[in-house]
């Protein structure tokens, strides 16, 4: 409604009442005209056949003095109103408001869960037949509480099954991908695992994903057929064919399989929102987490400062871990991006939030993860960096990220042939991922720190595909092509970043040292942009 003359607000929250809109209080009195009012309030379309309301109103009179009375009881309602008495519509056969012209607070107010009221809280008309439409009301008022209050976090059940087609091939293959996916999985979102039960076993429709691995002989090894199936409503969120050549394969984590699990885990936990009950937190929770990282991995200010929220209300649904260590790298980037007027409040934020995750999160592989290069990024700490990098990939060797924060952390702590197998084995685990920017950034800045410029510019350009507007990347390919002479290249990325970028320019890419391209300037290679200047 964009003109407040004419209008009213009706509140059946509580005790009934009107107001007009100005805010006065318009409230009829009167059981009989206030009972009138919640009927068409609560009418499909705010209208009814006179009947009806004379049926719920008037039920013990006859025909014709029921009609009386609901005309003596509009003529009120519209002394009432005053000027807002043209919201009444009424015709021989029918009564009702103006939708356009009314707001009803049970259709358009949030809950307040923690403080509910009654709906038509004191009303009392004393007629059987309204009494029992105001008990069906109040009671579907009531379920629609029950279903909107919020709920905690009980988990995602995830059943793990393997099944074995023939040959001499080992089930505990399919049971180790399958609890690796599982994994994967709880580490981003509370869930429980229920592993081992073979597909012969007997029926049990409890739990919310079935991750399963069926394992057939081929001559080239074993194919495994591997599904996440969201159990309610038997749609598939991810399925795949794989070939393993070598049972080794499982038990040492090649990056070819920790892909296939990386992936499975990623679409499975990018479907959740869509098939878990939304009432769910841990549905909501996730949602608003899969928001967040693509904010987050857009390194864009504004994009940045939502993905913190989002975290952060992810967190207030779901008290987990995981989503304070996200918050932490958040404040990160922000620091190191220098997007914020305080840098020293995101600091003491982000050294907060660093130890509130590690605490909530303490088993967790990618909470580990996520503070490792927090601890290399913004503090500095390669010891600390390779203690909790160590921990994540010893505890899960399937995740893109924990293999990423071990090499940043060996990075630093000066074992650069280390830091660059490690950062490709990362990068392939994650090749799959939509943030796959991410690893294609990390192994060109691996590969800037240890002087190999043109693995630096392959995993620079693969980060620009993969993301157009991921600053970073462009900052490096400026510094990389001018050092390899390719002046032309350099001009067209800085052109580029001039677009995503507001107040870029060269000579503060080259002349500022707050500018965030840490790496480039402590290599030296900022001094060869000079010559676009």
């Amino acid at each position: 409604m964009t003109d407040s003359h004419g209008t009213i607000r009706i509140d059946l929250i509580g005790p009934l009442a009107i107001r007009d809109g100005a805010g006065r209080d318009i409230t009829p009195k009167g059981a009989k005209n206030q009972g009138l009012v919640a009927l068409l309030a609560l009418s499909p379309g705010m209208r009814r056949p006179r009947r009806w309301i004379e049926d719920k109103l008037w039920s013990a009179f006859a025909p014709e003095q029921a009609s009386a009375s609901l005309r003596q009881a509009l003529a009120k309602l519209r002394g009432t109103l005053g000027e807002a008495a043209a919201v009444i519509i009424a015709d021989r056969g029918t009564v009702g408001f103006d939708p356009e012209r009314v707001e009803v607070d049970l259709l358009e107010h949030e809950i307040d869960f923690d403080a509910p009221r009654e709906l038509l809280e004191g009303l009392d008309v004393r007629d059987s037949e309204f009494e029992d439409w105001l008990r069906s009301e109040r009671a579907r008022y009531a379920a629609r509480l029950e279903a909107g209050r919020p709920k905690p976090a009980s988990g995602v059940l995830m059943r793990c099954r393997t099944d074995v087609h023939g040959g001499t091939t080992s089930s505990l293959i399919g049971e180790l991908l399958a609890n690796s996916i599982g994994e994967n999985i709880a580490e981003q979102v509370r869930a429980w695992r229920q592993s081992g039960r073979h597909v012969d076993a007997v029926t049990d429709a409890a739990g919310d994903l079935e991750i399963s691995c069926d394992l057939i002989d081929a001559e080239e090894g074993t194919r495994v057929f591997i599904r996440v199936v969201h159990i309610p409503s038997a749609r598939i969120l991810y399925s795949k064919l794989h070939l393993i050549a070598d049972p080794q394969e499982i038990l040492i984590s090649t990056p070819a399989l920790s892909a296939v699990v990386f992936e499975a885990a990623d679409r499975a936990l990018a479907m959740l929102p869509q098939t878990v009950e939304q009432s769910r937190p841990e549905a909501r929770a996730t949602m608003l987490s899969r928001l967040g990282l693509y904010r987050m991995f857009s390194f864009d200010p504004e994009g940045l400062r939502e993905a913190d929220s989002l975290m952060s209300q992810a967190y207030s649904i779901d008290q987990n871990g995981v989503y304070t260590a996200w918050r932490s790298l958040i404040r990160t980037i922000q620091m190191i991006e220098l997007l914020e007027a305080d840098p020293q409040a995101l600091r003491e934020e982000m050294l907060e939030l660093n130890v509130k995750a590690l605490t909530e999160g303490a088993d967790n592989a990618l909470v580990q993860a996520l503070l490792a290069q927090v601890r290399v990024m913004a503090l500095g700490d390669a010891h600390g960096g390779l203690d909790l990098a160590q921990q994540s990939v010893e505890r899960n060797p399937t995740s893109g990220f924990g293999w990423l924060s071990l090499s940043v952390s060996q990075m630093l702590a000066g074992d650069n042939l280390r830091a660059i197998e490690l950062s490709q084995k990362a990068r392939e685990i994650a090749r799959f991922s939509p943030f796959r920017q991410w690893w294609d950034l990390y192994h060109c800045i691996v590969c800037v720190a240890c002087d190999k410029p043109q693995l630096a510019i392959e995993a620079g350009e693969a980060a620009a595909r993969a993301a157009p507007h991921f600053r970073p990347a462009h900052r490096h390919l400026i510094a990389l092509y001018a050092m390899e002479g390719q002046y032309d290249r350099a001009l067209t990325a800085a052109q580029r970043l001039q677009k995503i970028e507001p107040g870029f320019t060269l000579d503060r890419f080259v002349n500022d040292d707050s500018y965030p391209v840490r790496t480039l300037r402590s290599k030296g290679m900022l001094e060869p942009v000079r010559s676009l200047l």
